[in-house]
């Protein structure tokens, strides 16, 4: 066999250094990983330490969607008691528009989330590799 040079996929990009995470009020700076390391106190205060900075770290990516789902909720129960009010087909009526609009509002955010997949594998994957697709724009 013969030698293989090694180079960097970036060679010609030049190195960037990693910012230091302590001004993050995200991050964790190693906490976790002290936490759990530390010997000297009990495995049920080492757990329960854990688990509290686990929950400051994904109170940021779980509070803004839970947010929403509460205003989702509050939403459509203000839409049903206010056409309760009115009668039974009503109520029947707003219950089936709100369902329906969820459902698209739902089918509607998983379809643009695949098409995201999609254009993100034909814009950036598909034409580094050596393999051949279809141009869909030529005619």
């Amino acid at each position: 066999m013969g030698s293989v040079e090694t180079e960097p996929l970036l060679g010609g990009f030049p190195a960037v250094e990693e910012t230091p995470r302590s001004n993050s009020k995200h991050g964790s700076n190693g906490e976790l990983e002290r936490i759990l390391s530390d010997d000297t106190l009990p495995f049920l205060r080492r757990v329960g330490a854990a688990l509290w900075v686990e929950f400051r770290l994904l109170f940021f990516l779980a509070a803004p969607a839970v947010v929403v789902y509460l205003i989702n909720y509050v939403m459509s129960m203000s839409t049903q008691i206010f056409s309760g009010h009115l009668g039974n087909l009503e109520l029947a009526a707003s219950s089936l528009g709100n369902n329906g609009i969820q459902v698209f509002a739902y089918g509607l955010m998983v379809s643009a989330f695949f098409i995201s997949l999609i254009l993100f594998y034909f814009l950036l994957i598909a034409p580094s590799s050596n393999t051949t697709y279809i141009n869909i724009y030529t005619f």
